[in-house]
């Protein structure tokens, strides 16, 4: 989600929606088996040339799957906030109550902030505002105006969205993320599926899927390392997406010691090679941002209400890189991001 306009990018400009594979093979399963491009990854984020290697694919296990069926906060699986750290006291993870800090990105320039159903901003109960409806198992996290009434409640934003996280219960060194969704089109959205390392350290960060809602048809993939200093460096590509906003779309990255790989409908479209540094325990992100240096501000344009519609997440582990799953107690995070 830090990703800048100066990113270093490229863009390919085949029609990836002629050649997905059949709808069958798209869904998730309990082991896949990667493709992964013929050419060697290079240090920077470089265009697949389209030849895929069928002679050894990555073989991966199903660790997480959400159909979205339903969506109950309660469970802590998904939390709607940025994770602020663990409360041994109370048991409980922090950021719910941690005013806007935690419930919006401020680097990043976005104007929303990131609501529940039990969230009461600055007052003292739930004003019920729900960014998240599950309809037909597919989960829309929807971007709107807030009533001029609770503004105020609101540290004074105009905009509401949501953001949901698995720091609380997933977390994995390397393997297959992957998304199945629909992106919202409208100035100033900007839609993401990433990974965070779960320390909380940053870089590393891995956007798997990020699209400016005034450019839909451009998928943004970028890998952030850090240098010898702790400076960001960002290494991105684009693939053009002509129906990313009509139709469902499986968006995933293949993360590996070796190689970072995009992929669109299971097809490769970009990779690198794995930076210095991309090798911490990491948790996946969904959010609806509204504005920002990446974005740019919403206009009288943007269509509000918009929802970024996700039919399913999936994550996958490598052989012998099983996943992490603290279930809400801070010495089984603390003991899964030291192995």
């Amino acid at each position: 989600m830090r990703t800048s306009l100066s990113t270093l990018v490229c863009v390919a400009l085949a029609g990836l929606h002629g050649a997905q594979a059949g709808a069958a093979d798209l869904l998730p399963h309990p082991t896949l088996a990667i493709a992964l491009p013929a050419q060697a990854p290079g240090p920077k984020c470089a265009a697949v040339s389209g030849e895929v290697s069928t002679a050894d694919p990555v073989t991966v296990t199903q660790a997480f799957h959400d159909p979205f069926d339903n969506l109950d906060l309660s469970t802590q699986r998904w939390l709607p906030y940025y994770d602020g750290g663990y409360d041994p006291a109370t048991g409980k993870f922090l950021g719910a109550t941690w005013g806007l800090v935690k419930r919006t990105l401020a680097g990043t320039g976005e104007v929303e902030i990131y609501v529940d159903p039990s969230y009461g901003g600055t007052g003292p109960t739930p004003l019920g505002l729900n960014p998240f409806v599950v309809r037909d198992g597919v989960l829309s996290i929807t971007a709107n105006r807030i009533p001029e009434a609770m503004r105020p409640l609101l540290f004074g934003r105009e905009f509401y969205s949501g953001v949901l996280t698995t720091r609380a219960s997933f977390v994995q060194r390397y393997g297959y993320f992957e998304m199945r969704a629909r992106i919202p089109a409208g100035q100033g959205l900007w839609p993401a599926f990433w990974l965070l390392a779960a320390d909380k350290k940053w870089p590393p960060e891995i956007d798997v899927l990020e699209v400016v809602g005034g450019q839909p048809t451009l998928m943004v993939t970028t890998t952030h390392s850090a240098n010898a200093a702790g400076g960001d460096v960002p290494s991105g590509c684009r693939t053009r997406l002509a129906d990313a906003t009509t139709r469902f779309h499986d968006f995933g990255v293949l993360w590996t010691p070796e190689r970072i790989v995009y992929y669109i409908d299971r097809v490769p479209v970009a990779q690198l090679a794995t930076p210095a540094g991309v090798d911490k325990p990491m948790y996946m992100l969904l959010n609806l941002a509204i504005g920002g240096r990446m974005a740019g501000p919403p206009d009288a344009t943007t269509p509000l209400p918009s929802s970024f519609d996700i039919d399913w997440v999936s994550a996958y582990s490598l052989p012998g890189q099983p996943p992490c799953e603290p279930r809400h107690a801070a010495a089984e995070i603390d003991a899964c991001l030291s192995r």
